[in-house]
């Protein structure tokens, strides 16, 4: 009796070990697909006399059956042609076999709009609530998984997205 309990641990500690690498040579030996990113829109995070903070809103499709790290978001902020704020290498990490929702904040400091004033203060003398600022956000990235034969395999990406909103004014 003592014996077949101890095979019985054995068997049961043997698929312990053996069954999650199997689930890992399996997703370090798939091909990665590149995730897509999709626009959704911003949300206003708050409004003082000094600055705005805006969440845009993205939406990024990994097909993969592994999660994804090493991505990033870069982005440039415009309006009417120039650039007001620059953002650089905001990390993401994309949920497995679906859909991940992204928030890229953006403090916009009212003093950056100096280069754009006159148009800024136009709009607001004519009853405008609102102010167009172009989003230009580049994502990308370098996952990587490893082949059969041990070698690396990075899929290497990057996905341009132009988009305008309109952010109101204090």
């Amino acid at each position: 009796m003592k014996f077949s309990y101890s095979i019985i641990r054995l068997v049961i500690l043997a698929l312990i070990l053996v069954l999650p690498g199997c689930t890992f040579t399996k997703l370090l030996t798939t091909r990665l697909e590149k995730p897509t990113f999709t626009y959704k829109g911003f949300e206003l995070v708050d409004a003082s006399q000094s600055s705005l903070i805006v969440n845009f809103l993205f939406s990024a499709h990994n097909p993969n059956k592994a999660g994804l790290k090493s991505i990033t978001c870069s982005y440039e902020l415009f309006v009417e042609g120039n650039k007001i704020l620059t953002g650089n290498d905001v990390p993401l990490a994309l949920n497995p076999n679906g859909d991940t929702e992204i928030k890229v904040p953006a403090t916009i400091a009212y003093s950056d709009l100096f280069p754009v004033l006159g148009s800024v203060v136009q709009r607001i003398l004519s009853g405008q609530k609102t102010i167009p600022i172009t989003i230009n956000a580049v994502f990308s990235g370098k996952p990587a998984t490893y082949s059969e034969a041990g070698k690396e395999e990075a899929i290497s990406f990057e996905m341009k997205l132009i988009k305008t909103a309109d952010i109101p004014l204090p």
